[in-house]
């Protein structure tokens, strides 16, 4: 009886494990054929041999010796997304990246949609698949550059590529993920509910990393930019916060891309990149190198956004359009010359700063 009840449990214990194998290749399975990479019409479509979306346009065969690791068409590297020789997807193109780059206002995806203000082509409240239309993409040759892009060259980024880059694995799952957008693979979505919460969930994707328990080795300031959106801590306008209009709720917390692009920055019209990944859709954002001491490059950045008391400069941001600056403030004309962080901070020093990404009201 022992041993039929030990042939039994093992029976059981091998159709378990067969299930939930099946259950998690049927999963992964699932996830990737209604990813971006894995749709049959705008999927990944290397080689015209193979469907689009089909395994077979990155992985060439199932040999131990044949090919590079995993049996892909080249060495499992960021140059395996790149390289257009060998039909990588996301090299350089003509324009600089993708078609649309940069990413305008009108890329949002707009009121009524299922992400507002999450920058995607989008053609009503439908967004618009296709690698041509990520317009946050500004190509291999700005990503792999330390001047456009610290993303890349950072010595403390989590994973690295076999090159030694910062691999696009930090943040995107080539397989597919839960997160809706750009095959992240934590959350980072549109402005819209991140008035909810001590510190936004829509912006996970940054915060994992720009916190306190982000890598070892960041500077100090990069480490307390959850602090800086977490409302729990109070003061200031944590998180850039912006009272509202259009489809922007009230008290809203900036979104990181309404200042950032994690891929980097050739500056607008190619003038010159800006540092800090600070991107480059506004007229005035390029050269942004020392914002935080340079009053001519500041007042450039800030009136990317913001109108002066004189009625020059700004535009709409995430669907509002943001007022004209008190005019009792001298400063506040187009052609002042005073530094903006003078009055709304520059202290980066501990979570309780006043700086752009927490401004103090002035005074």
């Amino acid at each position: 009886m022992p041993a039929i009840h030990t042939a039994v449990r093992n029976a059981v214990i091998i159709a378990l494990i067969v299930l939930l194998t099946g259950f998690v290749i049927a999963f992964a399975g699932g996830q990737f054929k209604t990813s971006p990479h894995g749709s049959t019409t705008t999927g990944v479509w290397r080689v015209a041999d193979f469907p689009k979306g089909s395994c077979a346009q990155c992985h060439i065969n199932h040999s131990a010796t044949g090919g590079s690791d995993y049996s892909l068409f080249q060495q499992n590297s960021n140059r395996l997304c790149f390289s257009q020789s060998l039909g990588g997807c996301h090299a350089d193109r003509p324009t600089g990246g993708t078609s649309g780059y940069p990413a305008q206002e009108t890329d949002r995806m707009p009121s009524g949609s299922s992400d507002p203000g999450y920058f995607e082509v989008s053609a009503g409240d439908i967004r618009v698949a296709g690698v041509n239309n990520r317009v946050r993409w500004p190509g291999q040759l700005i990503w792999e550059d330390a001047l456009y892009s610290p993303h890349s060259t950072d010595p403390e980024m989590p994973k690295k590529d076999a090159m030694g880059f910062g691999s696009c694995d930090n943040c995107h799952s080539v397989h597919g993920s839960a997160p809706p957008h750009d095959m992240t693979d934590t959350t980072f979505q549109g402005i819209v509910g991140s008035q909810t919460g001590s510190v936004p969930a829509n912006y996970r994707q940054c915060f994992v990393c720009h916190s306190s328990t982000g890598p070892a080795g960041m500077n100090q300031s990069s480490m307390l930019i959850a602090d800086f959106y977490n409302s729990s801590l109070g003061g200031g306008k944590r998180g850039h916060q912006v009272g509202g209009g259009g489809y922007v709720p009230s008290n809203s917390r900036l979104s990181c891309s309404d200042c950032h692009n994690p891929h980097g920055s050739a500056g607008y019209s190619n003038l010159g990149p800006n540092g800090f990944l600070i991107s480059d859709q506004r007229p005035g954002w390029y050269g942004l190198n020392d914002i935080r001491n340079d009053n001519v490059q500041v007042r450039r950045f800030c009136f990317g956004c913001h109108t002066s008391s004189d009625g020059v400069g700004g535009g709409t941001v995430q669907g509002m359009s943001p007022g004209r600056l008190p005019n009792e403030v001298p400063y506040h004309v187009f052609n002042g010359t005073k530094h903006c962080y003078d009055c709304h901070g520059r202290d980066y020093s501990s979570s309780s700063g006043n700086n752009v990404h927490n401004p103090s009201g002035g005074g």
